[in-house]
């Protein structure tokens, strides 16, 4: 499973990313062109090496296209249900004659 590691750049405004999966012998890491990946074998320490840095425009417009458009595979899923409750009570006051 690809995992993608985000952090704070320390030296520059900005994040830095990196997109890596465990392989038996060490890492198997995505380059910056996102077509080829390398394999690491000397440690976790060697994936700095193939990081994406993003200024904060990117890395924003990044996040919004993602939220848009995508649903995450874990975590709280309250958007659908809190439209879902909403529309449930726009037809109780219907129902009601409280509209």
């Amino acid at each position: 499973m690809w995992e993608i590691k985000i952090q704070d750049r320390i030296a520059r405004w900005g994040k830095e990313m990196t997109i890596f999966r465990k392989v038996p012998n060490g890492y198997e890491v995505l380059n910056t062109d996102f077509q080829t990946v390398d394999t690491v074998t000397d440690g976790a320490s060697a994936l700095d090496k193939h990081i994406f840095n993003l200024d904060p425009e990117v890395f924003e417009a990044l996040v919004n296209a993602i939220h848009k458009d995508y649903k995450p595979s874990e975590g709280k899923f309250t958007e659908g249900k809190l439209e879902a409750t909403q529309s449930h009570l726009s037809d109780l006051r219907q129902l009601l004659k409280l509209k």
